[in-house]
């Protein structure tokens, strides 16, 4: 249920933030369009293969680097959900998906403090983000063990 509430509001904010508008090269939005419904669908390798299609016809765009570190992510590769959400950093350093998924990956490594770190850049974004919240305080718990 968690899964597919983030998954709702991820492809709201993706569809409804604009990110590929008139004009944008259409090969490129078929594969964004067809990597986010492979997402919400969980064919993760194939949401990979389409990001990174994107990606190589618009290296700047941040919500690609977001989608497929979320496709990463569920499928283990904590390294490269982490590379992937870095990326989107880089680009968009409001993106709170970006965020959320590398301070997850983080937490699967045992790496708590970045974690954490991550999670608070989301509450500087955004003080009532009440999952960055939790995920702190869980991470703390757990760091105290």
């Amino acid at each position: 249920m968690k899964r597919n509430v983030f998954l709702f509001f991820f492809c709201l904010l993706v569809f409804g933030a604009g990110t590929y508008g008139q004009g944008y090269d259409s090969q490129a939005l078929r594969f964004f369009k067809s990597s986010v419904e492979n997402l919400m669908n969980g064919n993760y390798n194939k949401a990979i293969e389409d990001s990174s299609r994107v990606i190589r016809i618009d290296p700047d765009s941040a919500i690609t680097y977001v989608i497929r570190a979320r496709a990463y992510f569920e499928i283990g590769e904590m390294d490269r959900a982490i590379a992937d959400s870095t990326q989107a950093i880089k680009r968009d350093r409001n993106n709170i998906g970006a965020y959320t998924i590398r301070g997850s990956a983080y937490g699967k490594k045992g790496d708590i403090d970045r974690a954490i770190a991550d999670w608070k850049s989301i509450l500087k974004i955004n003080p009532d983000a009440d999952d960055a919240k939790v995920n702190i305080e869980k991470a703390g718990l757990q760091r105290d063990f």
